[in-house]
């Protein structure tokens, strides 16, 4: 590639007021810098129009907190994607309950409204939905499911902060949400993580878990407050430091994240276009976020070009382009095999069966994995598009070419297969 740009894909993104509020709750006398994640927490309410909030050492925690507030134990199933994050899925494990695996929609990635509907039995306490990529779930046909059953439904934000669905912010939209603030994010705090919901009975459960330090500021009436001797056994209270910065990047989320947006945008318009790719559309009715940017290859318009030596190809011109990331859940050894570190399990395999899940394994096996561009230029995201039709326009060329070859020698000779390089 010809432009040169180091900090195209930089992230996070901290200025000096993320510093200077480090300074200043660090400074804080007789232990009240505590008081940073109360404050965040209030900002978090009133962002979301919610009545409960509750910070998290991270998204994990948070998802935790949210189905043992819940309730889910033994003998309980949750319906969970496969294609995401292992912290979306073992938490389930966490609260003694069993993943049961749904597919994934090709047109969204997200988990499949139909396929929730099969899996749903009557052990089924609860679903967690992974906005993946920052795109909304169907969350009208999910909530439908979900109250025709019984069920509750804690969505997963880890990668959306601001997204809407019919209007309504994610998180807002289930009974419990749940967000990250890892340094990746899009609301970046180094660590951390949130949970809102609207229900109180919710955020008392999820305070005795794991925050002893709040049960005695609960009202008289609850029942949780005898707990605050102990919690029941968790500490996942929100480290000052974080709240700190999270305050600081929530007054400016949408400034430091617009560069990401209108590149990603520009890129699924552009891409669209070129044969042998497919961009995952955003309908209509929904805004969405882009914390990972990822597309469909279709080699069936490419003469079967194996994604191996397109991926190889696309290296070689210089583009941080790969497979997906994620593993798939359900082929996880722990799901598979007999573990005695779940006693609850009776030495059983936690999925007795192996299962196989075609349409998310087929899909699995088409992604194409981008960067986000926080900060590149148009001129950079152009060579992107460019090489991506260079290769493809040259397509017929790499069949015999050994993928490893290509990826081993990015700086090879292309002239020979008449392509020019950006190089």
């Amino acid at each position: 590639m010809t432009v040169n740009e180091p900090d195209a894909f930089a992230w996070p993104r901290f200025e000096k007021e993320e510093f200077d509020a480090v300074k200043h709750v660090m400074s804080m006398p007789n232990y009240g810098f505590y008081e940073e994640a109360y404050l965040f927490q209030e900002e978090i309410k009133e962002f979301y129009g919610v009545g409960y909030a509750l910070p998290h050492t991270n998204g994990t925690a948070a998802i935790h907190s949210a189905l043992f507030a819940l309730g889910i134990g033994p003998g309980d199933e949750v319906i969970v994607p496969s294609l995401t994050y292992w912290a979306s899925v073992m938490p389930v494990l966490s609260c003694n309950g069993t993943p049961v695996f749904a597919e994934s929609d090709p047109a969204t990635l997200n988990i499949d409204p139909k396929d929730i509907e099969r899996k749903v039995t009557k052990k089924t306490k609860a679903i967690v939905v992974v906005h993946l990529c920052g795109l909304p779930c169907e969350m009208d046909e999910i909530m439908a499911i979900a109250a025709k059953h019984n069920i509750r439904v804690v969505e997963d934000c880890a990668h959306c902060i601001d997204a809407t669905y019919k209007g309504r912010k994610t998180g807002t939209i289930g009974d419990i949400g749940c967000f990250s603030y890892q340094a990746t994010k899009l609301l970046p705090g180094i660590e951390g993580g949130m949970m809102i919901t609207d229900k109180r009975e919710y955020f008392e459960r999820s305070v005795a878990l794991g925050h002893y330090e709040r049960l005695p500021g609960l009202p008289p009436d609850s029942e949780y407050m005898k707990y605050q001797h102990t919690c029941f056994g968790y500490k996942y209270r929100m480290h000052p430091l974080s709240a700190a910065i999270l305050r600081q990047q929530l007054k400016k989320f949408e400034r430091l994240n617009r560069q990401r947006e209108e590149n990603l945008k520009y890129l699924d318009l552009e891409l669209d276009k070129i044969k042998g790719l497919e961009t995952i559309k955003t309908p209509g009715y929904t805004r969405r976020n882009y914390y990972c940017y990822r597309i469909r290859y279709k080699p069936e318009e490419l003469d079967g070009l194996e994604i191996e030596k397109f991926i190889a190809a696309l290296q070689a011109e210089g583009l941080d382009v790969g497979k997906e990331r994620y593993v798939l859940m359900h082929r996880q050894p722990v799901f598979n095999e007999v573990n005695s570190s779940f006693p609850w399990a009776r030495d059983a395999k936690i999925i007795p069966d192996p299962i196989r899940m075609p349409s998310t394994e087929q899909l699995y096996g088409q992604l194409l994995s981008l960067p986000t561009f926080p900060q590149a230029s148009k001129e950079m995201v152009n060579q992107y598009i460019e090489g991506f039709k260079k290769v493809i326009e040259n397509a017929p060329l790499l069949k015999d070419i050994e993928a490893g070859t290509i990826a081993d020698n990015p700086d090879m000779d292309w002239t020979k297969m008449q392509m020019r390089t950006l190089r």
